[in-house]
């Protein structure tokens, strides 16, 4: 048994890095496939260096015969963070295999429940690893390179940050109000709906006003506003300096919170289809802090490491959200967390997604198909899949 969960830990770990865009890429001629596997294993050489600095500090969790979650190396060598929704509905003992095949069994000795992360203890005494060394600069900036890494020192997956570190929980997030587009010419930014009953309804701004400047701060693409927001907490106030017609004004917008925004929206319908490119998490939102990344880890490859180009541990890999979006908690937030008294896991009831069964799945209802419509059904399947992806992607610079 322990030869065969750490020949698929192995697996898991040297699968080729291509395997990230195979969805985006599906109509490839063989001389582009070749190109591909090509710039595939140059990446992965390059990767190499970085991932092996955090191998000592990385560590598979298994239970009842199955992967459920990474861990990360913590405290004197002998706790382990991981994802606490994923252990917690594990059926049987938790095993810990880290570096040099080195296996112990561990047991859940405290939570961290708003951050979905469960600190765990070896129970043999002669077991130990080597703790995260966690980066003491700023969290990585949009656009900076990280890396999963593995016991084995491979990298696991790979991504850059596509959202800086944020509140993450909707009643921590701020609402300006507006949904933002681009002028006709493409030179402007203006409102092209208003939230009802909204900062910037109660402001006076209006749909088809030019946005200039929020708090001095010029805006030049839709997705400005979302970066000049960050650090602000609902009921915070900005100064907006806007365009309408030919004339100039100002306004102070007081910020809300998205909660309002989110009401009434059904959840579990959303998160089906989120789910549909790829399984996500137990939990996979409603953090204090995270960080976003286009990583493509699987729901049970989360709770491990991530590293930058330096070697430094920036986070810990905490959700795959749905197929765009991996989400990490800041190396600033899990230090900040160890220095306080975690939760005993008896008082702490695991969260379930709703309509889940015993672990947190989707319960599967069977619906009659006619036949001959299983073609038909799998077509639309793909294309309401594809629809859902872009439209995320183009509302989320939008929805403020």
């Amino acid at each position: 048994m322990r030869t065969w969960k750490l020949l698929l830990g192995v697996w898991a770990a040297v699968a080729p890095l291509s395997a990230q865009v195979e969805p985006e890429v599906p109509l490839q001629r063989p001389e582009e496939e070749a190109v591909t596997n090509r710039q595939s294993d140059m990446l992965f050489d390059a990767l190499l260096p970085v991932s092996q600095t955090a191998a000592g500090s990385s560590v598979w969790i298994w239970s009842g015969g199955r992967q459920v979650a990474m861990g990360t190396v913590v405290g004197d060598g002998r706790r382990v963070l991981t994802k606490w929704s994923e252990v917690a509905f594990s059926r049987g003992p938790l095993s810990v295999v880290g570096k040099d095949r080195q296996e112990a069994t561990a047991q859940v000795v405290g939570v961290y429940e708003d951050d979905d992360l469960a600190l765990l203890e070896i129970v043999e005494e002669d077991v130990s690893w080597l703790p995260a060394e966690w980066s003491d600069g700023p969290s990585p900036e949009l656009g900076r390179f990280l890396v999963a890494a593995t016991p084995e020192g491979m990298p696991l997956r790979s991504g850059v940050v596509s959202v800086a570190e944020r509140a993450e929980r909707a009643s921590d997030q701020v609402l300006f109000g507006v949904y933002l587009e681009k002028s006709d010419d493409g030179k402007a930014v203006v409102i092209g709906k208003i939230e009802e009953d909204g900062g910037a309804e109660h402001a006076g701004l209006k749909i088809g006003d030019q946005l200039l400047t929020v708090d001095g701060a010029e805006l030049h693409e839709p997705y400005d506003l979302k970066e000049m927001l960050a650090g602000h907490s609902p009921g915070d106030s900005v100064e907006v300096e806007y365009l309408r017609g030919t004339q100039k004004a100002k306004a102070e917008v007081i910020l809300g919170d998205r909660t309002r925004f989110e009401e009434g929206i059904p959840q579990g319908r959303l998160r089906v289809m989120r789910a549909m490119g790829g399984q996500i998490s137990v939990r996979g939102e409603n953090f204090p802090v995270v960080i976003q990344s286009d990583m493509q880890l699987k729901r049970e490859q989360c709770g491990g490491p991530i590293v930058d180009l330096n070697g430094k541990v920036v986070g810990i890999s905490i959700s795959r959200t749905d197929r765009t979006r991996t989400y990490l908690i800041p190396a600033s937030r899990v230090k900040e967390l160890l220095e306080t008294e975690p939760a005993s896991p008896e008082l702490v009831t695991p969260l379930a997604q709703e309509g889940g069964g015993e672990e947190g799945r989707p319960r599967v209802e069977v619906v009659p198909v006619p036949q001959g419509a299983a073609n038909s059904l799998r077509s639309h399947l793909e294309e309401m899949s594809e629809f859902i992806r872009r439209l995320e992607e183009e509302m989320e610079p939008f929805r403020r």
